[in-house]
């Protein structure tokens, strides 16, 4: 057996991975979104009511998308670009280790990145 047999697999389990971390990770945002707001703004965002809100949005509905499969790719760049800020600007700034820091938001980073790039597979919705 070839390893591009299992491709559909392995789309669906990044799918699944990324879907439910970002669905949990989004609720909490969802119910409060304009909880990350005061944060935001100590962090100098423009706009920081506002980006509260898209992130919110775009970790809890992307989440649900990228789980079904349904218009996977946008939302996965948007969780890319989101970790990317997340890692650079919060932990790699704040001088966070690897381990107990940033690995999860570079490990999550690259499931996203390999969901924009080869798209859901075609276990979908």
């Amino acid at each position: 057996m070839d390893l591009f047999d299992y491709q559909n697999l392995l789309l669906f389990t990044a799918r699944f991975v990324l879907g439910i971390t970002f669905i949990l990770h989004g609720w909490p945002k969802i119910k409060k979104p304009m909880g990350m707001a005061p944060w935001l703004k100590s962090m100098r965002f423009p706009a920081p009511e506002l980006m509260s809100v898209i992130v919110a949005v775009v970790e809890f509905f992307g989440g649900i998308a990228i789980l079904l499969g349904v218009y996977t790719q946008l939302p996965a760049l948007l969780i890319v670009f989101n970790m990317l800020v997340a890692t650079f600007v919060r932990k790699i700034s704040n001088k966070d280790k690897w381990v107990g820091g940033y690995e999860l938001d570079l490990s999550l980073l690259a499931l996203a990145l390999l969901i924009a790039m080869y798209g859901p597979g075609e276990w979908t919705l």
